[in-house]
Parts: C-alpha cells; sequence; structure tokens
C-alpha cells in the first residue's frame, strides 16, 4: 500500500483504464483486478489506501476472492477463529440491522496486531449475521 495508481500500471500489476467512482465527486476510487478484489486509491494523491478481499459474496454478482490472502488469515474464519488467532480487537461493532442489506454481523478492527508485518495498516473484518467473515480489509492510515 502506499504506491499510486500509475507506479502500480507501470509494474503490470492493475491496467490503465479500469478505475470506478463510488459516486460522482467521491474522494476515492477502485479497480477490482480480480473478482472479490478491491483496490481503493485516494482521488488527490492517487495512493492506494485500502485493499478489500470478500471471501463471502451475498451483495451482489462480483463473486468472492479465490486468490491467496495475507498471512495470517484464511478464506474460511468466523469471529472465534480470528479472535483466537488476533485477541481482542482495538475496536468492534456488534450485529445490527442495515436497510435494504438487512442484518450484519458487526465487525472487528485491529490497529495494533501484526504491525511490523502491516505497518501503518488497520485490519478490519466484517462478519455475516451468523458470525462468519464476508470481508477482510487492509486500509492504511497515516
Amino acid at each position: 500500500m502506499g504506491q499510486t495508481a500509475e507506479q502500480l500500471i507501470e509494474k503490470k500489476i492493475i491496467l490503465a483504464n479500469k478505475f470506478e467512482y463510488f459516486f460522482e465527486g467521491d474522494e476515492e476510487f477502485f479497480c477490482k483486478p480480480e473478482s472479490g478484489m478491491r483496490l481503493v486509491f485516494d482521488d488527490v494523491s492517487k495512493r492506494l489506501k485500502s485493499i478489500q478481499f470478500t471471501l463471502i459474496n451475498i451483495y451482489d454478482n462480483n463473486g468472492a476472492y479465490n486468490g491467496e490472502i495475507p498471512y495470517p488469515f484464511s478464506h474460511s474464519m468466523d469471529r472465534a477463529i480470528v479472535r483466537a488467532l488476533m485477541g481482542e480487537p482495538d475496536s468492534a461493532g456488534g450485529p445490527e440491522k442495515i436497510p435494504v442489506i438487512g442484518m450484519v454481523g458487526g465487525y472487528d478492527s485491529y490497529t495494533h496486531k501484526l504491525n511490523e508485518q502491516y505497518p501503518n495498516t488497520e485490519i478490519r473484518l466484517l462478519y455475516l449475521a451468523d458470525l462468519r467473515v464476508h470481508a477482510l480489509i487492509f486500509e492504511r492510515f497515516e
């Protein structure tokens, strides 16, 4: 993380002209280099700020990520496995009902665990109502 979109294009990690905005005037843009993976960039600096993996996709037709998952995570996890692996989260949110989507299982966020491996990175795990991990997010902070 921290590299610009242009640097990643030059290294042939992502393709040019494959960027989208969530909505007009947004402060970030993204690309989907493969199914279930989203790279999010800052609109001003063009730097990669977040890598998002969809492990279980129940919201749209974009599919789930089947590639290699960053260590020490796996494709199939639930909250008990995450907390056994990572300990208590630095912040967490419980289950809640979200309009249109329905019940979600909340999230766990870690900013101090794995800091040597992922410096200046918040690691967030989003849960389904049954507490299986449906998304794994790495987000850079300064």
